[in-house]
C-alpha cells in the first residue's frame, strides 16, 4: 500500500462500529409490532444495505414498510443524537500516518452527510478527510455503482493506481472494481473472507503495518 496515494473510505462497520446501534434499531422497531430478528442473519442481510434487511422483515412478517421505515427511523434519530457509535480500533493511528505521509483521505457512505460528520467531530477525525460524499450530498447511485468514486477521481485528479477503496462489504468493493481502482477489504464478522480484493485486512494495526 506504499504506493496508494487516495484512500476512499466507506463509514460503517469500516471507520465506525455503528453495526451493533443499527440492527438494536431495527430490533426495537419491529418489537413495536411484537416481531424480532436474529441479530447475526438481520447483519448478513444489512451487507447488502439496511433497507434490504427492513424490507425482508416487512415481508416476512407482513408489515408495512413505510410504517416500519418511520419506526425505525425515531429509534435511528435517537442513536444519532447521542451519538453513540465509536471509531473502530487503530482508525486514528491508520488516518493520521496517512496524512503525515502527504497522501489523502475521502468518505463514500450511504449514511447521511451531516450524521458522517456528526460522528467525526465528536472524535476529533473530521480534520483527516478531504472530502465526504454522503447519501444526501449529491444524490449519486448507491453502491456497487461507482458514479461517486469517479466524481472523486475527476475532482481530485486521482490516478486509479494510486487509489483505493476500504470498505468492509462487497458492495464497497464493487464500487472500486467498477470505477477501476483498487480494493481493500477490512473484515467483517459475518462477510465471506473470499471476496475479491487486492488487500485483506483483519484490523488496522495490519493496515498501519503495510502503509
Amino acid at each position: 500500500m506504499k504506493r496508494i496515494r487516495n484512500f476512499i473510505w466507506d463509514f460503517d462497520g469500516t471507520l465506525f462500529d455503528t453495526y451493533p446501534l443499527i440492527i438494536e434499531n431495527l430490533r426495537k422497531a419491529l418489537q413495536e409490532y411484537d416481531c424480532d430478528c436474529d441479530p447475526t442473519e438481520a447483519m448478513r442481510l444489512m451487507l447488502d444495505n439496511i433497507a434490504a434487511a427492513r424490507n425482508y422483515y416487512a415481508s416476512k412478517y407482513g408489515l408495512d414498510p413505510e410504517q416500519l421505515l418511520e419506526a425505525y427511523n425515531r429509534h435511528h434519530q435517537k442513536v444519532i443524537a447521542a451519538l453513540q457509535a465509536k471509531p473502530i480500533a487503530g482508525v486514528q493511528a491508520v488516518l493520521e500516518h496517512i496524512r503525515a505521509t502527504g497522501r489523502r483521505s475521502y468518505i463514500f457512505t450511504h449514511r447521511k452527510y451531516d450524521e458522517t460528520v456528526a460522528f467525526l467531530k465528536k472524535y476529533g477525525l473530521e480534520g483527516y478527510f478531504q472530502e465526504i460524499v454522503g447519501q444526501d450530498t449529491a444524490h449519486f447511485a448507491w453502491k456497487p455503482a461507482p458514479d461517486a468514486l469517479l466524481y472523486l477521481m475527476e475532482k481530485y485528479k486521482m490516478k486509479p493506481e494510486e487509489t483505493v477503496m476500504v470498505g468492509d462489504r462487497d458492495c464497497d468493493l464493487g464500487s472500486a472494481r467498477n470505477a477501476g481502482i483498487l480494493t481493500a477489504h477490512l473484515v467483517c464478522a459475518v462477510a465471506p473472507e473470499t471476496l475479491d480484493c487486492n488487500w485483506r485486512l483483519k484490523d488496522f494495526d495490519q493496515m498501519l503495518s503495510i502503509l
